[in-house]
Formats: C-alpha cells, sequence, structure tokens
C-alpha cells in the first residue's frame, strides 16, 4: 500500500484528522496536513538543510504483520524502524504497535515509541496518538520459561 495510491478523497480525509503526539515533552495534538506539506523552492528549510528531499520526508505506510498503517515519521526512517509487539482491539478497530526508531537515537531510553491507528474505511490504520516510551519487558509472565 502506498500513499501515492490513495484517492483525494481519501488523502483530503486524512489530511482533515488529527494526531496526538508526545514527544520530548511536547504535546499535541498535530495535523496530518502538515505531514503532506508541499514545500515551495523559498522555504527556509531548504537554506537550513541545502539537501532536505521533501519525498523522503513525507509517510508512508507501513506493513505490520497482515495489517497497514500510516505512521506520522518520514519514510526516510522506514529502514530504522523494528516493530516489537502489536496486537488489534477485539472489534479491531484499533491498532497498538510498539516500535524502535533507531534514526536518531538507539538506547532504551530514545528509540522506543508506541502508535495507536484507527481503522479506514480503506482498511488501513491511521495513527490518532504517537507517543515516546521507554522500551521495556512489560510482559514478563508471556516470556517465563514453561
Amino acid at each position: 500500500m502506498r500513499v501515492e495510491d490513495l484517492s483525494p478523497e481519501t488523502l483530503d480525509r486524512i489530511k482533515g484528522s488529527r494526531w496526538d503526539r508526545i514527544i520530548e515533552k511536547h504535546e499535541g495534538p498535530e495535523t496530518w496536513a502538515w505531514k503532506f506539506k508541499t514545500y515551495s523552492p523559498d522555504d527556509m528549510i531548504f537554506r537550513w538543510e541545502p539537501n532536505f528531499d521533501p519525498v523522503a520526508a513525507r509517510p508512508q505506510f507501513m506493513s505490520i504483520g497482515a495489517y497497514w498503517i500510516l505512521l506520522p515519521i518520514s519514510r526516510s526512517h522506514h529502514p530504522n524502524i523494528t516493530f516489537l509487539h502489536h496486537f488489534r482491539s477485539e472489534d479491531h478497530a484499533k491498532l497498538v504497535v510498539y516500535l524502535k526508531d533507531t534514526t536518531y537515537d538507539d538506547s532504551l531510553f530514545g528509540a522506543g515509541f508506541i502508535a495507536i491507528g484507527d481503522l479506514q474505511p480503506e482498511g488501513f490504520y491511521l495513527t490518532t496518538l504517537y507517543h515516546e516510551w521507554f522500551i521495556i519487558d512489560y510482559d514478563a509472565e508471556a516470556k517465563a520459561p514453561d
């Protein structure tokens, strides 16, 4: 699944959605429209980062198990992401994902994130919460020896 293959109506609906962000004590809500910003050649970002790639900065779907989720992160992060755990709610309306993103930090205290996605009519999950998470072994019982 690719963002580029979505209908204009679906993309407009996504852009009109919000997601909550809690990263380094900065809180949302954020708009998805910002993640799909169209940059003009004179935008300041090109002065700050001459090698800035607007396409690589946009989000792209990621597959986890049999599910697709749109995370509010740049597609350039994808090679640095490891999915650690995921599960769906009983009614399948929510997907919860624990992940590790080593783009900027590879420590247990800086690389962990939790994302919660809502099921969309097209069958993918759209992130509504993206939160920092200290990577901990929260399910010791499941790993206990038999």
